[in-house]
């Protein structure tokens, strides 16, 4: 508990804290992006309404006993959510959003469409907005940069770079592309078989599962037979695992956290920089960030402070690391 006060106080202090500040931000991004933001968030796969294709209900930690399904809801592959271990690691009264959604897997010949289960803690779009216009400001405060630079900056915050490009060839891809500003505290995410295709997450951060009968640890890849080339699609038993993974791993040099995408190099780097010290979460050295539980601990504290401040550090520590290539 002192940790987690330590973590919400140090984030607060770097902007100055309330809502009317997180507005300001919010209303400073330009009025395309905002639209694009709101529509991202409302219009996704497990944002109902208006998609047909998803079911959701409202799990309160500390309260998960009363939770039931709402209709049409068929079935729950994760079980219900008095068995999630992991949801007494959120503070009581945490509102999540658990939704049922079918999904396809693009790239794929032909294209599959799995029904999977997912539990989130979004940001609204106004907070998001808030977030990066934070994030573009400390990056041109710290590089001295042109205040004009601020459009441009948040405009590759959210579609990568270089703007131009495809979705899917983003040199630097954007927080759309990252994770469609979703924080996925649990469940499986559908993307392009280029990206992974059926990914586990857990508090906001992709994790590794070992598949019964292959030889090795891998997201959820559809290609990933023993011949590496013939595709096995994901049963439903293997969604349910996404919320029953007791200790999760991560591939080798570790999975970036959401909502932008945040590696632990960058937030390490960033902490000084934005006046922070590593022991405010819980941390002393970078090597300290290497356990996965301790980088979902960081991720996980980080989201939850920042969704009751202006700004969010893990935003902030990724617009730093890239500040050369955002305001150009």
């Amino acid at each position: 508990m002192v940790a987690r006060a330590s973590l919400a106080l140090a984030v607060l202090g770097l902007t100055i804290a309330g809502t009317a500040r997180a507005q300001d931000l919010a209303a400073s991004v330009p009025l395309e992006i905002r639209g694009q933001i709101d529509d991202m968030l409302t219009r996704s796969a497990m944002a109902p309404p208006p998609s047909p294709q998803a079911t959701c209900g409202t799990v309160v930690a500390g309260q998960e006993k009363n939770w039931a399904a709402p209709a049409p809801w068929q079935r729950v592959f994760s079980h219900h959510p008095t068995e999630w271990p992991w949801l007494r690691q959120y503070p009581p009264g945490t509102s999540f959003r658990f939704c049922q959604y079918t999904a396809r897997v693009t790239g794929t010949q032909p294209e599959i469409a799995y029904l999977a289960e997912a539990v989130t803690l979004n940001p609204t779009p106004a907070q998001l907005a808030s977030w990066m216009a934070s994030a573009c400001r400390t990056a041109i405060a710290l590089n001295k940069a042109p205040a004009d630079r601020f459009d441009q900056c948040v405009r590759a915050l959210y579609w990568g770079l270089p703007l131009q490009a495809p979705e899917n060839r983003k040199q630097w891809p954007g927080i759309r592309q990252a994770s469609g500003g979703q924080f996925v505290v649990a469940g499986a995410v559908m993307q392009d078989i280029s990206r992974g295709g059926v990914i586990c997450y857990r508090d906001g951060v992709a994790v590794l599962r070992q598949r019964p009968g292959l030889p090795s640890l891998g997201y959820f890849v559809l290609t990933e037979a023993r011949d590496g080339r013939v595709e096995k699609p994901v049963n439903d038993g293997e969604l349910a695992e996404c919320f029953k993974i007791a200790s999760p791993k991560e591939w080798p040099g570790g999975s970036p956290a959401q909502v932008a995408a945040t590696t632990r190099d960058q937030f390490w780097a960033a902490l000084p920089k934005l006046g922070l010290s590593p022991s405010q979460f819980g941390v002393t050295t970078r090597a300290d960030l290497e356990p996965s539980e301790t980088w979902r601990r960081v991720v996980r504290e980080a989201h939850l402070a920042a969704l009751e401040a202006p700004n969010n550090v893990l935003v902030d520590a990724r617009a730093i690391a890239q500040a050369n290539e955002l305001l150009r």
